[in-house]
């Protein structure tokens, strides 16, 4: 018994045998088709890349706030500190010397006393704007609460650049400040340390700084003994003020 053999037709073979205008419409549908696909994948990639780039300010944004301090924009005292204790590494590798300077304000409570918190914020950022004005790229500039500012600066070779820094910062302040039509005058009482001869840590090299520049802030508001009532006080160390550190 005599099969009848099949004969298989290969979908090249169909194609073939279809009109040229079938064939052609097939491939514009096809070709439609797959334009579609790639514009969709398009959009989904550029939403995935907006979403990615929010992401990303989200996180910086949550890292800015992290380590600085909300009203002047200088690293507040916790990166600070933190900072100063990678520069002290730095110095120890490198056979270098980090400089501090602890800046605390004179005449600043008395202008925020009278012309209000929004004046005395003012003042601050001008303060922070000066400061920053007088260091060098890599310098670092702290607000370390109130009206205390530190300067940390990694890397010196000797003393003497510590000290030109104070002298630029502490005439740099005392420019003349002006609210409304007022003029106002704040200066700076700035004390210095230097790692390692103040201090091998960061908390010591503030401290240091801190007493150096208490010292010399007695001696400008401190009056005569000669001139000073029997029930006049005697300064106190300020840290009992009102501003929480930042």
């Amino acid at each position: 018994m005599a099969y009848a053999r099949s004969q298989v037709v290969s979908d090249d073979d169909a194609t073939r045998e279809l009109p040229v205008r079938e064939v052609n419409s097939r491939a514009r549908r096809a070709s439609a088709a797959e334009l579609r696909e790639i514009d969709s994948l398009r959009a989904v990639n550029a939403h995935l890349l907006r979403e990615l780039a929010a992401m990303k300010a989200r996180e910086a944004e949550t890292q800015k706030l992290a380590e600085r301090d909300g009203l002047t924009g200088l690293y507040n005292r916790r990166r600070m500190l933190e900072l100063l204790e990678a520069a002290i590494s730095d110095a120890v590798l490198q056979d270098l010397h980090v400089g501090l300077l602890f800046i605390d304000l004179n005449g600043f409570k008395a202008i925020n006393d009278k012309y209000g918190h929004a004046a005395g914020d003012k003042i601050l950022t001008t303060v922070a704007t000066r400061i920053s004005a007088r260091v060098r790229t890599g310098d670092i500039c702290c607000r370390y609460g109130g009206d205390e500012f530190v300067v940390v600066l990694p890397g010196v070779p000797d003393p003497f650049p510590v000290s030109r820094v104070a002298d630029a910062i502490r005439e740099r302040v005392s420019l003349p400040y002006w609210i409304g039509n007022d003029q106002q005058i704040v200066t700076a009482s700035i004390g210095e340390s230097m790692y390692p001869y103040h201090g091998e840590n960061a908390a010591l090299l503030v401290h240091r700084a801190d007493e150096a520049m208490y010292r010399l802030k007695s001696r400008i508001v401190r009056p005569s003994p000669d001139y000073r009532s029997p029930a006049e006080p005697r300064l106190t160390r300020r840290r009992n003020d009102k501003s929480k550190p930042r």
